[in-house]
């Protein structure tokens, strides 16, 4: 007798006494320390992932009591990045429910009865078992035949039963054994997407196959190992056709081992394992949070590793493509022209203002993932004005106390976020006008024609001064003669007799007084016109006060002079609060006559009482003109003549 054969006949021996049981999971006896298993990764709140995974020892059972401490994340190379290794800062034990496919590939070798009872009834029976068990897992079913499928992903129990129900009329006698049944559990394992994907078993109930079926077996070993789904098969079969097939046996036998699954022979003496035995151990999951400090667009490794007191556990690097962008900042309704004033006159403080200008942005993230910041800065023409490595990021002032004259700027912003990239904003212009400051008393004074009449002002004084100074030494007068005779009372004339005060001015008459027609005091050969203010506030000037007169004289020595209270726009300037700052325009026209317009004051412009329309009105020597409270009276260099008087002889009629 042949080797072969006489190990095919102490197998069959060893099944047939009930030593029936493979060895568990060949992929939990190649890695007796553990083994940890990426299920999926979540990178929708970026920089933050989620991951989720899970842990067994090196018998196969999963590892519940893990704490945050336990795990490291490691990103990329931890040898050439001491960053690439990063600390779990969430840890959470779930219990997700499973889903659970059936592939039922029906034979007539599942018609085979031991005691009375077929091995497809025994099956449908721990099947219901199962289900009766726990009816408040969130577990999903789905069942899979030669025929098609029966039942896709369904949380309702009697729904399961109800189709089990109709399994049991199937006739397996009428059925051929083929790979239909598996293939279709496998791709229903496929389409299960989406990040958290939920862990798949897979329970196959099948004959022996046939040995045509053998390369087929293999290709559902490398889907199953690469979809990372555990298969868990009874092989309901006779121990003359495992001797008879062993090559399909082993295959079988590879298809649950590498996946992590078990094989289980069904004579239908033997009692089938619970079904739950198998999930319980894929039941649980962990899910995991951490900060990522990834900071470039590429496909990068993610792994993870558990310490525990025996020995590190490093899982497979599972790929995770970020495509990652620096952020922009933008800014928010920029005001891009500035106006510096200055504050009213009345104030007590003449300061510019605004003193700043504050600006906001919004930051953008191209990349579609928001993420903190961990500094902003604002520039002004490539210098740093403010820097903040504190909330609030979007919000900047410029101080605008050393503007002091007209500029234009350029304004950006840089902002940096956790990760350390830097996004700029565009360089936005920004134009500062800035008021001129007001004029003071010596800059009014020398403003316009004013240096040279206060220079020939001050020339006349000094040379009247001397000759008044030349005249008296050559004239020199004593109150009192030195012959003392002089200073005998009998012959010192009489003092002259003291002319008595003058009463109180009626103002009604005054103003009569005025407005008649009257020589000028003092004429200025230069000038062919001019005003003399003779009252301001209700006041009035004595006609013979010919100095106070001559102090007042105001020539008209341009086409057009302007009158008002501001120095700087108008030549006759009248310091008077009822005088605008441009109150009224005097204009000599080609025929030689005076002409005043008002130039829209608040208190209006009066001519002998009278107030002047928009067309003007034509000035004549001695006339009064009212300027707000400020009285002026108009006389020319040459007075018209009064008309000579016609003499006529009479005759009387006779």
């Amino acid at each position: 007798m042949k080797l072969r054969q006489r190990c095919l006949i102490l197998l069959s021996i060893m099944i047939l006494t009930g030593v029936i049981h493979l060895p568990p999971s060949a992929h939990a006896q190649d890695l007796p320390e553990g083994r940890v298993e990426i299920v999926s990764v979540n990178t929708d709140l970026f920089p933050r992932i989620q991951l989720t995974f899970e842990a067994y020892d090196g018998g196969g059972n999963f590892l519940r009591d893990l704490q945050a401490d336990d795990l490291q994340i490691v990103e990329g190379d931890a040898a050439q990045n001491p960053e690439a290794v990063r600390p779990v800062e969430q840890l959470e034990l779930l219990q997700p429910g499973l889903d659970v496919v059936v592939a039922v590939n029906f034979a007539p070798e599942l018609n085979a009865s031991y005691g009375g009872v077929r091995r497809f009834e025994a099956v449908l029976q721990r099947l219901r078992e199962w289900m009766e068990a726990d009816p408040s897992s969130g577990d999903r079913l789905s069942i899979s035949t030669n025929s098609g499928l029966q039942l896709i992903r369904s949380t309702d129990r009697q729904e399961w039963l109800a189709v089990l129900e109709n399994l049991e009329q199937v006739n397996p006698a009428n059925e051929q054994a083929d790979l239909t049944a598996i293939a279709r559990a496998l791709d229903l394992v496929t389409d299960i997407g989406g990040e958290e994907k939920p862990r798949s078993v897979v329970l196959v109930v099948t004959p022996l196959l046939p040995a045509a079926s053998l390369d087929g077996i293999r290709t559902l070993i490398d889907r199953a190992d690469r979809l990372n789904v555990p298969v868990f098969v009874w092989l309901t079969t006779s121990a003359q056709s495992i001797a008879a097939n062993p090559d399909v046996f082993g295959a079988l036998g590879d298809l649950a081992g590498i996946t992590g699954g078990e094989v289980s022979i069904f004579t239908g003496s033997e009692v089938l394992p619970e079904i739950e035995g198998y999930l319980q151990r894929h039941r649980f999951q962990y899910r995991l949070e951490y900060e990522s400090r990834l900071n470039f667009t590429a496909t990068h490794p993610v792994a993870l590793q558990i310490n525990l007191e025996d020995g590190g556990v490093l899982s497979a690097a599972q790929p995770v493509y970020l495509n990652i962008l620096p952020p922009n900042p933008i800014f928010l309704s920029p005001q891009s022209q500035i106006e510096r004033k200055f504050l009213p006159p009345e104030s007590p403080a003449r300061d510019l203002e605004p003193d700043a200008v504050t600006y906001r942005v919004i930051v953008e993230f191209p990349d579609g993932y928001p993420r903190a910041l961990r500094v902003s800065r604002f520039y002004v023409d490539g210098k740093l004005v403010q820097e903040r490595t504190s909330a609030p990021f979007d919000t900047f002032t410029w101080p605008l106390e050393d503007v002091e004259s007209d500029r234009q700027a350029e304004i950006q912003v840089e902002v940096e976020d956790v990760l350390g990239l830097r996004g700029q904003s565009i360089r936005l212009p920004v134009q500062v006008s800035v008021e001129s400051l007001p004029p003071t008393v010596w800059q009014t004074a020398l403003s316009g024609n004013r240096p040279l009449v206060l220079g020939a002002i001050l020339f006349s004084g000094l040379l009247l001064g001397m000759v008044l100074l030349l005249a008296g030494r050559k004239n020199p007068k004593t109150p009192f003669s030195r012959d003392p005779r002089s200073r005998d009372p009998v012959t010192q004339p009489l003092p002259p007799p003291v002319k008595k005060q003058r009463g109180t001015i009626n103002p009604a008459s005054m103003a009569r007084r005025l407005a008649s027609p009257r020589p000028a005091a003092t004429p200025i050969p230069s000038a062919p016109a001019w005003l003399i203010q003779v009252g301001e506030d209700g006041g009035q000037v004595l006609e013979n006060e010919e100095s106070t007169l001559n102090r007042r004289l105001l020539p008209l020595k341009r086409k057009e002079t302007l009158l008002g209270s501001d120095p700087l726009r108008s030549q006759i300037c009248l310091t008077s609060p009822s005088v605008s700052p441009v109150h009224a325009r005097i204009v000599l026209n080609e025929a030689g006559e005076y002409w005043i317009f008002d130039q829209g004051s608040l208190a209006g412009t009066w001519v002998n009482y009278m107030p002047v329309g928009g067309g003007g009105m034509c000035l004549r020597h001695g006339d009064l003109i009212h300027i707000g409270f400020v009285t002026l009276r108009f006389e020319i260099s040459k007075k018209p003549q009064p008309n000579p008087a016609i003499v006529r002889s009479y005759q009387e009629e006779g």
